[in-house]
């Protein structure tokens, strides 16, 4: 898919974005709307906890010069035990696109920002844009509107500064289609120009791995002092 730019980028560039967010919140579909075109299943999430998204999926389009790669995700839980998102996250993420319903939803806890908080424990902010999906559910009400009637979405888009951009996944009108595309894109644009390096995971030393340096830092310790023992009988 061929995306017109509306910013500059070195040739060559290739970016990977990251969509996370609560099942039923609408992710694969709003990857089909930006892209325009169906490229993720998507579907009515009617159990709870049935994820219409089981794999990770990655999908590439074009702005001229440069790469974006989308990666659709299953449920944010379950993230911390997918192989495939672990070693994308050591590649790390040019961006990550958090998509939250405006559409009433029923709240899990730890709620969907909990979870992302803590999933990227590193200055998301630098990398965030929240993507409000459902837009039709505004009816006559704003953005603003939305975030002043959710303390939790207000209190996190006012303390680390991240855009929100509100997006109908399923507008028939295509010039809405098109300018909302363009909206996001010019958001997304930003966050990518800033962003020349990734967001990694950082390397972590386990519980396990403390106690194996302590253990052999000792074992060392107790192999020198023996050695300088019986050196030391040996001379004396």
């Amino acid at each position: 898919m061929e995306i017109p730019d509306t910013g500059k980028s070195s040739n060559g560039d290739a970016f990977r974005v990251l969509v996370v967010g609560g099942i039923g919140h609408g992710k694969s579909a709003f990857i089909n709307t930006v892209l325009g075109e169906y490229k993720c299943k998507t579907g009515v999430t009617w159990g709870v906890d049935k994820s219409i998204t089981k794999e990770i999926q990655e999908i590439d389009c074009k702005r001229n010069d440069h790469t974006i790669t989308f990666i659709d995700t299953p449920s944010l839980k379950t993230l911390a035990s997918n192989p495939k998102f672990k070693d994308l996250y050591k590649s790390g993420f040019h961006a990550i696109v958090i998509v939250y319903s405006i559409k009433p939803f029923t709240q899990h806890y730890p709620t969907i920002l909990q979870r992302v908080k803590s999933k990227f424990p590193e200055d998301l902010s630098k990398y965030a844009v929240i993507v409000l999906t459902f837009q039709d559910y505004l009816e006559d009400a704003t953005v603003k509107d939305f975030l002043n009637e959710n303390r939790e979405l207000k209190d996190f888009v006012e303390r680390s500064g991240v855009t929100c951009v509100a997006i109908c996944n399923n507008s028939d009108d295509e010039r809405q289609t098109v300018e909302q595309r363009d909206h996001f894109f010019n958001h997304l644009d930003v966050v990518l120009r800033k962003n020349v390096e990734p967001l990694r995971k950082k390397a972590t030393c386990s519980y396990s791995c403390i106690i194996g340096v302590i253990v052999g830092t000792a074992a060392g310790i107790i192999a020198c002092i023996l050695a300088g023992y019986f050196l030391w009988d040996e001379l004396f």
